[in-house]
């Protein structure tokens, strides 16, 4: 591991961001990442006014949602193939120029067309957190790690709120063909600013006592934590769809935003909290008992009477979320032994939180029209219970088979 910085274990913020080529990685992931919040605003207000149906918008969005599920393991195959700054330029050329030929495409009056170049968009999404935390992991004194991805985690929250309000702002000003226009030029220039600092080259690939840096040997070996991630993603989709149908199910419809960000906020602060203490109970442990009280919080919320009762659950909902997305990717890069599986493993990580957000909120979605938001939040909580009692039994059969990093099982993690 390239070592850039001392070995002092409590480092300042503006520590984190002094390493070589650091402050241009945490600039790129920001701005792309940005795009990524601004895609459902500008992309759905778009389409629909191209098409005049919101059903074609959803159903589009749906297809971005499915293509960047389905191509993370490719795009994790080509940032280790060809090296992350290749692939963050390839990638983010393709998925920001499909973006801004949707607008030139909306006057040939055909549908797939739209729904085509959305897909690609989706299917090329550069990597931008996973990828950050990489450089990350591979410029930090380890003892730093878990700091840096509590700011990383503090800094994917505030994407997901500036993003929708920089589209909103567009939509307004100029029209959604504007807007989309906006958001393809920033994940272009994301891409642009994180490719001129990250890793050049094909990576290399770590022995096979570390697990190996092929894509099949990394995820078999995190299996467990896909699993478990999976589910956390399932209530966190589900609560995207759930928490604005509670606010309209209780007369305030307008405070559906607000209450999500409650929950962003919330989840911001408990992560950089987290990421400030020194545990001494074991990473795979304090995932566990994160994930279940996520799925309990979330069962609990449909037994809530009153949204004051329900804001205060969201707000414990959100301190269970951000500590636990971001004991996710320290797992993922503990359980990993070079720059090839330290990849796949980010990625693959992503991937699997994504899919189960995609589920989550499916489900939630025709939970809520079947049987009503309190149903929803119950069916989230215990999905998420199930999985995370699966990942586990995975985990205790993974650890009898083969030894894991002590990061990962011992008590004084």
């Amino acid at each position: 591991m390239s070592q850039s910085a001392t070995g002092e274990s409590s480092p300042g913020y503006l520590d984190l961001l002094r390493p070589r080529g650091i402050p241009l990685l945490f600039a790129g992931a920001f701005v792309g990442r940005m795009s990524v919040g601004m895609i459902p605003v500008a992309v759905v207000l778009f389409i629909q006014q191209a098409t005049g149906s919101f059903s074609v918008a959803g159903l589009t969005m749906a297809g971005y949602a499915i293509s960047m599920v389905v191509a993370g393991p490719v795009r994790s195959w080509i940032s280790v193939r060809v090296g992350h700054s290749a692939a963050l330029l390839v990638l983010s050329l393709v998925s920001g120029s499909a973006l801004v030929a949707l607008v030139p495409a909306a006057h040939s009056d055909r549908s797939w067309v739209l729904a085509a170049l959305v897909t690609l968009s989706g299917c090329s999404a550069p990597p931008f957190g996973a990828l950050m935390r990489v450089g990350w992991s591979r410029k930090l004194p380890r003892q730093w790690v878990a700091r840096a991805f509590g700011l990383d985690s503090v800094m994917e929250e505030s994407t997901l709120v500036v993003g929708p309000l920089v589209a909103s702002g567009a939509v307004a000003l100029a029209g959604p063909g504007v807007a989309v226009l906006v958001a393809g030029s920033v994940c272009v220039l994301g891409g642009l600013l994180m490719a001129s600092a990250a890793e050049k080259g094909r990576l290399e690939s770590a022995g096979a006592t570390a697990g190996g840096g092929k894509l099949v040997m990394v995820a078999r070996r995190i299996r467990w934590l896909l699993v478990v991630f999976a589910g956390v993603g399932f209530t966190i989709g589900a609560m995207e769809v759930a928490v604005p149908a509670l606010a309209t199910e209780a007369g305030r419809a307008s405070l559906a935003g607000g209450l999500l960000a409650i929950l962003a906020l919330g989840s911001a602060v408990a992560a950089l909290l987290y990421g400030r203490r020194d545990w001494h109970v074991s990473a795979s442990a304090r995932l566990i008992v994160l994930a279940l009280l996520l799925g309990s919080v979330a069962a609990l919320v449909a037994t809530a009477h009153g949204l004051g009762l329900a804001i205060a659950l969201l707000v414990l909902a959100g301190a269970a979320i951000g500590p636990a997305v971001m004991t996710v990717y320290l797992l993922a890069d503990a359980l990993a032994e070079g720059a090839a599986a330290k990849t796949h493993s980010a990625i693959l990580v992503n991937v699997a939180c994504n899919g189960g957000a995609g589920l989550g909120a499916a489900v939630a979605g025709m939970a809520i029209a079947d049987f009503g938001v309190s149903r929803a939040f119950l069916l989230s909580g215990s999905a998420t219970a199930i999985a995370t009692g699966l990942g586990f039994a995975l985990f205790v059969r993974d650890r009898n088979l083969a030894p894991l990093p002590s990061v990962v099982t011992d008590c004084s993690a």
